[in-house]
């Protein structure tokens, strides 16, 4: 077949582009329309010709801004001596280690017995969790 038989275009109109119109008018979902500023409207008087027509001044008011109120972050050190003294104990309290877990010795009496020993130590390590962190709450708010 020769270079100039083959045709690429043939007219097909399952190739065409499709046109997407939008009306302006028609809003999304999740936008609004667009305030439209409003002058005030004075009305027009016809005076005779030797008179001028009266000039009215342009409204001078603007509504005065909104206050914006800028709040630092809150440092370390700026937080009452209370709260301090809970997050430390909060700290303290995240930072205790666990207790060792058992190794399996393959005896069903020595693994069940190291079992209870661990569960017994890791309800222990709860409490004293438990503890602190409810003395460092206890601090704080007996300090604010």
């Amino acid at each position: 077949m020769d270079m100039d038989d083959i045709i690429i275009d043939d007219g097909d109109p399952r190739n065409s582009r499709v046109r997407v119109v939008r009306h302006p008018a028609a809003l999304r979902p999740g936008t609004y329309p667009a305030q439209m500023q409003q002058r005030p409207v004075y009305p027009v008087a016809h005076y005779p010709a030797g008179y001028p027509a009266p000039v009215y001044p342009a409204p001078m008011y603007q509504p005065p801004a909104p206050p914006v109120i800028v709040q630092r972050q809150r440092r370390f050190m700026d937080l009452p001596t209370g709260e301090v003294l809970a997050l430390a104990a909060q700290a303290f309290a995240a930072l205790q280690p666990l207790p060792s877990a058992p190794v399996a010795l393959g005896k069903a009496d020595d693994d069940v017995s190291n079992l209870i020993t661990y569960q017994s130590a890791l309800a222990t390590h709860a409490k004293r969790d438990e503890q602190l962190r409810t003395l460092g709450a206890l601090v704080a708010k007996l300090l604010a």
